[in-house]
């Protein structure tokens, strides 16, 4: 069980979940590499990393929904958007362990002091 403040939780998590997450992290970054980039054989010495021509980074074919733009513009305008989300999320959730770490109360705690 995970309990107390948010600052303390990654400590309390089981190690079989971090094996896991690893093992699955590894393996969806190799299902990309081998989307994305093109093969270390085929590539010039002066080229490391080169992406394939059809790769738009981001896109590895996964979309259930059909909700990705046909318009190459705008999925690159989704793509900005998103980008800015992540970064403003990552901003938040720091901004929520500052505030754990100054006074020592939950995100929940707050709302009800």
């Amino acid at each position: 069980s995970v309990t107390g403040p948010a600052i303390g939780h990654l400590a309390q998590v089981p190690n079989l979940f971090w094996i896991l997450l690893v093992t699955l992290i590894g393996a969806s970054e190799q299902r990309r590499a081998e989307i994305g980039w093109v093969e270390p054989k085929d590539v010039p010495f002066d080229k490391p990393g080169l992406l394939r021509d059809a790769y738009i980074p981001g896109d590895i074919g996964f979309d259930p929904l059909g909700l990705k733009p046909t318009d190459p513009e705008e999925f690159f305008l989704l793509q900005t958007k998103e980008l800015q989300n992540g970064r403003l999320a990552m901003l938040a959730a720091a901004g929520f362990l500052a505030q754990e770490l100054v006074d020592g109360k939950g995100i929940i705690e707050h709302f009800s002091s």
